[in-house]
């Protein structure tokens, strides 16, 4: 006997596919997807997002103000499945595994001014510069839950998703000159210190139009 005897609606499934545009935690990206029964979609991601310039100022009391500036870029992909335990409505769970291309952090610090100590003034070219460079690339699981479905079940779909990826451990590169080069010799317990650090909140927005 066959199954679409057993179950009439075994029948009915048709698999079908997706595209779509995400606004996500991790910039903006897009999506394929596939529907591979009536409870499972299997997707396909890619995210990116690239900040440079981000400029700020830190006052650290006596010893004067330092100016920070910043740059972040992301590229990530991933590739999960998402499950939808009730027919009748779109809450879902996703599982997958991504993997992080590039994710990167950098800061360069140095003081904004000469700083008095006592009769001493230290100028901002003696104090050197700090270069800060933070690395998380590499294979991140991925857990997350949600409403609307990866194929949606009309012509054009909604859906938002919250989750978060375990990132890999991070590689913590410090340069510094001069005055301030001694940081350089921090960067091993800073690493340590920020090794718990790895969960990324994900947050995600999509529309998708089923093809």
């Amino acid at each position: 006997m066959s199954i679409a005897l057993l179950d009439p609606s075994a029948s009915e499934f048709e698999p079908r596919y997706a595209l779509a545009i995400n606004g996500s935690s991790l910039g903006g990206g897009l999506e394929v997807a596939r529907s591979i029964s009536e409870k499972f979609n299997l997707r396909i991601r890619a995210n990116s997002f690239n900040f440079k310039n981000l400029d700020y100022s830190v006052d650290i009391g006596n010893t004067g103000t330092l100016d920070l500036s910043g740059n972040a870029r992301m590229l990530e992909t991933d590739l999960s499945l998402e499950f939808l335990p009730f027919k009748k409505a779109s809450f879902k769970l996703v599982g997958g595994l991504g993997y992080f291309f590039n994710a990167l952090g950098s800061v360069n610090a140095l003081y904004a001014q000469p700083v008095n100590f006592g009769q001493i003034t230290i100028t901002p070219d003696q104090f050197g510069t700090a270069d800060l460079k933070l690395d998380y690339s590499g294979l991140s699981p991925y857990l997350g839950l949600g409403f609307g479905r990866a194929v949606p079940k009309n012509r054009v779909g909604l859906s938002v998703e919250l989750g978060t990826f375990y990132l890999s451990e991070p590689d913590l590169i410090i340069d510094a000159t001069k005055m301030l080069s001694p940081l350089a010799d921090q960067a091993p317990s800073i690493e340590l210190n920020i090794s718990d650090y790895r969960w990324y909140p994900f947050l995600n927005l999509k529309l998708a139009v089923k093809i």
